[in-house]
């Protein structure tokens, strides 16, 4: 069972700014697995239908803090603190 933490050290989550497209999860999959598998990602974009479509992002127990989601999402999602790389 994979486990997920809401927070991310380095990392402002800003769900209301995701798009679903998931290029965050491809990229962490490529950097570790170097394959494109957004399952294999040690993030996961969640849909909730709440009026409307909405996500949820969560990282899995297994993220290994390189923040290669964060500088990918272009839509500001996910966003590297100040101070931090």
């Amino acid at each position: 069972m994979v486990t997920a933490k809401k927070k991310k050290v380095g990392v402002t989550i800003k769900p209301e700014k995701c798009t679903g497209c998931r290029v965050c999860q491809l990229e962490c999959s490529f950097r570790y697995h170097k394959v494109f598998n957004p399952a294999l990602a040690n993030i996961k974009i969640l849909e909730t239908p709440d009026n409307g479509l909405s996500y949820v992002i969560e990282y899995t127990d297994d993220c290994k803090d390189c923040l290669t989601c964060a500088k990918a999402c272009v839509f500001g999602a996910l966003v590297v603190e100040k101070g931090v790389e």
